[in-house]
């Protein structure tokens, strides 16, 4: 089964879903994904500091966007022993398939 990213109109869907009561699994049945993929949606975008407080779908969409057009390459750049790795193979000219 292939991934996709949840839709504007889904996070609009299940912030209303939600307000409105309607349990996790019944979200899921109504747009068609599975119950634990809403639930981690909830979790990773919803409210961090109120866990009472309500998930709204016009405050997350933008935070989505930006966090998707991330480059995910930071984690390899603060370690250190790698980037000296790569630095020192690039100084005695070995070609980056080769370092790869």
């Amino acid at each position: 089964m292939s991934y996709s990213h949840f839709t504007e109109k889904e996070r609009y869907v299940i912030s209303h879903l939600r307000l409105a009561k309607f349990s996790l699994r019944e979200i899921a049945r109504r747009i068609g994904r599975h119950h634990t993929s809403i639930s981690r949606e909830i979790k990773r975008n919803g409210p961090k500091y109120a866990p009472d407080a309500v998930y709204w779908y016009y405050g997350i969409q933008p935070v989505v966007e930006k966090r998707r057009h991330k480059a995910r390459s930071h984690r390899r750049q603060n370690y250190q022993p790698l980037v000296e790795y790569v630095e020192d193979r690039l100084r005695m000219d070995w070609p980056p398939e080769v370092i790869a």
